[in-house]
């Protein structure tokens, strides 16, 4: 692996890139999204072309037993009666699934609703691939695909770890973690029905789950494509009209071709940003309201180590849905903010009449920053999943003054 270092103390940004013999191996952006279509297969969203009928059917018994039967369940679970003493940890678990459960059902139907538009942008990033040439270029290619991929395992491994935790703690507490109503088992009669009460909510919490990483996980695989590809930009800026050898024409042809596919770039993020952010400002409000709950569980109402554990890798499940896609949209804005600062140091000052007017054009057209906003209101960026931190603190500080722990008599 040779390693090319770009350091020049005149530029205000520094890049160390690494250059890397890949393999001729065909690698396209899309290739990114495999593993979130896999996840789109699994629950039942992404029709095969491999018997379609069967699959149908498929999708149909999936929706039933989690889109349908995990809120019935869920729902009517409230209104049964008991004569075991409320237990308040089991209660707010509880409460936490239900809002994510419905939550969920919202997201789905708004990921069936936009999906035709994330397919349709697969035909623009197989336009932009074409002009990846340069072998820094590819590169980039290959560690946005493994990024997506890995981005999507990250996100089951957390919460199948969530769900796991949480099944551990029902055995131990002798409660199931969310004593939902299954109608002909009652975890109250035996030994043998609590078990099986257990399980069954364990698979299907976890399928609800899986539910949960297809639509959390789809926006920050689609935010990382659109700074991958920003960094491919920025990789041919910085070589612009770099080689001496070139002719004026050469050079004005180079700059053309860079600024179509900026053009490119707006178009996919033009069709991106709508998705994420109708979809995001539901889960901002949903987050918001989770984190609060699953603070007020830990801190007052879980009588065990297994149930604080369980409610802290809810927690940080919970963190997990937002905070790599704020993450990744704060990446996107800096980097896009970055190109017009990139042309301003690119070699243009030898350059003819006619490539300066283009470059005066083309920094106009950078100068507006990629930035994503959650239902045109609340900015996608670190500082508002900190805001979203802090309102779930203060609310869990309010509650916690209320002295509701001392007159429960817990």
């Amino acid at each position: 692996m040779a390693k090319e270092e770009i350091n020049d103390s005149k530029l205000p940004i520094k890049f160390v890139t690494t250059v890397q013999r890949v393999p001729n191996k065909t690698v396209a952006t899309k290739q990114a999204v495999s593993y979130l279509y896999g996840c789109f297969r699994i629950i039942g969203l992404h029709i095969t072309n491999k018997n379609p009928h069967l699959y149908i059917v498929y999708a149909i018994i999936i929706h039933c037993l989690t889109t349908l039967f995990v809120p019935i369940s869920f729902t009517s679970s409230y209104f049964v009666k008991s004569d075991v003493a409320v237990n308040y940890g089991v209660v707010l678990s509880s409460i936490q699934g239900v809002i994510n459960v419905y939550g969920c059902i919202i997201k789905i139907i708004l990921l069936v609703y936009y999906k035709r538009k994330l397919e349709a942008a697969e035909k623009l990033m197989d336009k932009m691939d074409k002009h990846c040439q340069a072998e820094d270029e590819v590169q980039e290619l290959h560690n946005i695909r493994n990024l997506g991929r890995r981005i999507v395992v990250g996100y089951c491994a957390a919460y199948w770890t969530y769900t796991t935790m949480t099944f551990i703690s029902s055995l131990v507490s002798g409660v199931p973690a969310y004593s939902i109503n299954l109608f002909v088992i009652d975890w109250r009669r035996s030994k043998m029905e609590f078990y099986l009460a257990s399980s069954i909510e364990y698979f299907l919490i976890s399928w609800t789950c899986f539910q949960q990483v297809a639509n959390d996980s789809y926006g920050t695989v689609y935010v990382c494509i659109l700074r991958a590809h920003v960094r491919i930009l920025l990789l041919r800026i910085r070589k612009m009209g770099s080689r001496l050898e070139q002719s004026a024409e050469e050079n004005l042809e180079e700059l053309k071709s860079v600024i179509k596919d900026h053009k490119d770039l707006i178009e996919l993020y033009n069709v991106i940003s709508p998705v994420i952010s109708r979809t995001i400002f539901l889960q901002f409000s949903i987050t918001a309201a989770i984190l609060s709950i699953t603070l007020v569980n830990i801190a007052i109402f879980s009588t065990n180590i297994a149930s604080k554990v369980a409610s802290s890798f809810y927690f940080l499940a919970v963190i997990v849905e937002i905070f790599p896609l704020c993450y990744y949209a704060q990446c996107l804005l800096y980097d896009s903010d970055t190109l017009a600062t990139e042309i301003l140091h690119s070699s243009w000052i030898l350059k003819d009449r006619r490539y300066r007017k283009m470059l005066v054009f083309f920094i106009q057209r950078t100068q507006k920053s990629m930035e994503l906003w959650a239902g045109k209101i609340i900015p996608i960026n670190l500082n508002s999943f900190i805001s979203i931190a802090k309102f779930s603190f203060s609310l869990y500080t309010f509650i916690k003054q209320m002295g509701i722990k001392e007159r429960l008599g817990l």
